[in-house]
C-alpha cells in the first residue's frame, strides 16, 4: 500500500507546495511516521500517541493524475500496540490518507506560482521533516508546517505574523506603497517612514490652521459688542463655526448702532430746532440781521422779511 504524502493541489489554508522544491535528504535518512503529526515535547513522553508509529520506505517523486507528488510506503512498528491499532485501521481501509510535515524555506506570490482560488503565497522551497497517517489528509486539510526549532507554525487567521503571508496582505502593501507615492516594492520600513512623515506634516498643518483660527477669533472678540456676558458663547461658537460667529457679531453691532441712533435722535432734533429759532425783528433794521437770520425770516416769517426789505430798499422783494 502506497500513500501520497503531498502533491501540488491547494490545501484548505489557501496555498500549495511546489513538490520539486521539497528537500528530502534529511527525511530519507530518518523517514519517521507519526499519527496526526503529534510529536512529543520530550522523548520520555508516556503518551504512546505522541511517539513514532513507524517509518516510510520507497520514498519517490511521481506524477499522479497530472499532479507532481511524493509517495511512500508505510512500515508500522508492530511491537507498539498503538501503532498496530493504526495499522489495522489502514489495512481495513478505514484510514486512507497521509500528510507531510514541512519546514518552510521560501515563499512566492509571483504569478507563475499562483492558482485559481489561492489566498496565500506559494511554498516554493521547503524541507520534509516527517509524514503522518491522518484521518483527514494534508490536501483536504492543511500541510503541517514546522519552524526551525521544531515548533508548529500557526497559519490561522488570528496569527499576526505567519511565514506564508496572505496574498491580500501582500497586495494591500503594494497598493498602499503606490498610494503613498512609493514604488510598489517598497519595504515595510520605507512605508512606515512615509506614513510617519505624512502624519508629522498633517500635525504641523493642523497646528498652523489652529493658530490662524485663534488669531481670527481673537480679532473678532475685539468688537465693542463683546461683553463679559457673551464673550464665552461667541468664542465657543467661533471655534465650531467661525462664519456664523462673525455674522452674529455683525448683527449685534448693527443693533447697537440702531440703539445709539435712537438715543441721539432727541438731541439732534433739539439742535435743529435751535438752529431754526427765529430772530426778533422789533426795533431792528436790515443791516442788523445776519445772512442766516435773513434767510430764516424769509422762510418762516415772510411778512416780516418783506417789511424789513422794503424799508431798506424801497420796494418789496419777490418771494417764490
Amino acid at each position: 500500500m502506497r500513500f501520497v504524502l503531498i502533491d501540488e493541489t491547494l490545501v484548505d489554508k489557501g496555498f500549495w507546495v511546489l513538490v520539486s522544491g521539497i528537500i528530502l535528504d534529511r527525511f530519507k535518512k530518518n523517514p519517521v511516521m507519526y499519527w496526526m503529526h503529534q510529536r512529543p515535547s520530550r522523548w520520555d513522553s508516556k503518551d504512546e500517541q505522541m511517539l513514532p508509529i513507524g517509518r516510510w520506505e520507497d520514498i519517490k517523486l511521481e506524477t499522479i493524475k497530472g499532479n507532481e507528488s511524493i509517495t511512500a510506503t508505510p512500515v508500522f512498528d508492530e511491537k507498539d500496540d498503538f501503532a498496530v491499532k493504526i495499522k489495522n485501521k489502514v489495512d481495513g481501509n478505514f484510514l486512507r490518507m497521509a500528510s507531510a510535515g514541512l519546514r518552510p524555506i521560501t515563499v512566492s506570490d509571483e504569478k507563475r506560482y499562483l492558482k485559481s482560488g489561492q489566498t496565500r503565497a506559494t511554498l516554493v522551497k521547503s524541507e520534509m521533516i516527517e509524514a503522518s497517517i491522518v484521518d483527514i489528509g494534508s490536501n483536504a486539510n492543511a500541510v503541517r508546517l514546522y519552524a526551525d526549532d521544531g515548533k508548529v507554525i500557526d497559519l490561522s487567521s488570528e496569527s499576526e505574523n505567519t511565514i506564508i503571508p496572505t496574498l491580500n496582505s501582500k497586495t494591500d502593501m503594494k497598493l498602499l506603497a503606490l498610494k503613498l507615492g512609493l514604488k510598489e516594492d517598497a519595504t515595510e520600513a520605507e512605508i512606515l517612514a512615509k506614513i510617519a512623515e505624512l502624519q508629522a506634516s498633517e500635525k504641523a498643518n493642523k497646528e498652523l490652521a489652529e493658530n490662524l483660527q485663534n488669531e481670527r477669533i481673537a480679532e473678532l472678540l475685539k468688537s465693542d459688542v463683546i461683553t463679559d456676558e457673551n464673550k464665552t458663547s461667541i468664542e465657543k461658537l467661533a471655534k465650531t463655526d467661525f462664519n456664523l460667529a462673525k455674522d452674529t457679531v455683525r448683527i449685534l453691532e448693527e443693533k447697537a448702532k440702531e440703539k445709539t441712533e435712537e438715543t441721539d435722535e432727541p438731541e439732534r432734533l433739539s439742535a435743529a430746532i435751535q438752529r431754526k429759532k427765529l430772530p426778533e425783528t422789533k426795533d431792528k433794521k436790515w443791516d442788523e440781521f445776519s445772512d442766516d437770520e435773513k434767510l430764516s425770516l424769509r422762510e418762516n416769517k415772510p411778512e416780516e422779511y418783506v417789511k424789513l426789505y422794503k424799508a431798506e430798499f424801497g420796494f418789496e422783494p419777490e418771494i417764490v
